[in-house]
């Protein structure tokens, strides 16, 4: 926790000089924040990877926690202006290998199928779908099935909204000329289903934030509400992103989502590398 509060107001004292915000793959895949998407999509004209680690304590396996470590990879690219499909891949390791594959898509919905007006003007609004598997899933949730493949369902709404500077007809997304606060409100759906044991399902609304500005750094959190027999805590979770380059930033951060996005007890430290590949027109 005290190390959570040193990230939290480092980044409120530094979020001045933040960063322009780049469309990057989420820790689940889909552009967002950590573990939760928001309502933009990746440009077109680029490819968007992501490589990261982290090392946690989860479930009980032979009367103790367990210390999993997690190597995960992602590749998105925006197809459209407004539709983008990405790829992810996790290995998670407590001493047995496992994998992870995901692969989805997300889609803004256009004035033509919701008008931006009143409180919706200047919003990006997006529907995105995932399946994955998880091959031999870790004991974690299942204390009695230790090895199991679980497949997955996730769906989702988001809403994307600059919250300041005003809106003014047009939000200056890529390039920075002042602090930005920028908003996201959704709801997840979320389907596990293993090979042997029970199907569990949530549907749960999340909230994410961003504070991005003209210089190099970004401040990220985000939260989605805690579906009480599946989880220990609700999802909550921060960032500090460094942008080294035009192509290239670090991100570090806090987070207790699982590798398939159920809330795990304890807060735990990420580290990423997130890297854009610019396409070359002849």
């Amino acid at each position: 926790m005290r190390l959570w509060l040193a990230i939290a107001l480092a980044a409120a004292l530094l979020a001045a000089c933040g960063a322009p915000a780049l469309a990057v793959p989420s820790l689940g895949g889909p552009t967002g924040i950590v573990a939760l998407p928001t309502a933009r999509v990746a440009p077109a004209d680029e490819w968007q990877s992501a490589v990261g680690y982290r090392n946690f304590r989860a479930g009980f396996m032979y009367g103790g926690p367990i210390d999993v470590s997690l190597w995960s990879f992602q590749l998105l690219k925006g197809v459209s202006s407004d539709a983008e499909l990405w790829v992810a891949f996790t290995r998670a390791s407590d001493g047995e290998d496992t994998e992870i594959w995901e692969y989805g898509g997300k889609y803004q919905l256009g004035e033509h199928l919701i008008p931006r007006s009143g409180i919706l003007a200047g919003t990006d609004i997006a529907i995105g779908l995932s399946l994955g598997r998880w091959a031999d899933a870790l004991s974690m949730y299942d204390s009695e099935l230790f090895f199991t493949d679980k497949r997955l369902l996730r769906a989702y709404f988001a809403i994307t909204k600059q919250l300041s500077p005003p809106y003014t007809g047009e939000w200056p997304w890529d390039i920075g000329t002042q602090t930005r606060i920028v908003g996201t409100l959704g709801l997840l759906y979320l389907q596990v289903s293993p090979d042997l044991g029970d199907r569990e399902t949530l549907l749960k609304w999340f909230l994410g934030l961003e504070i991005i500005g003209t210089g190099r750094i970004t401040f990220a959190t985000e939260y989605r509400a805690k579906e009480s027999d599946l989880e220990d805590d609700p999802i909550f979770s921060t960032l500090l992103r460094y942008m080294v380059d035009d192509q290239m930033d670090l991100e570090f951060g806090l987070t207790n989502a699982s590798p398939i996005g159920l809330g795990l007890g304890d807060q735990d430290l990420f580290l990423r590398l997130t890297y854009s590949v610019p396409l070359i027109s002849y």
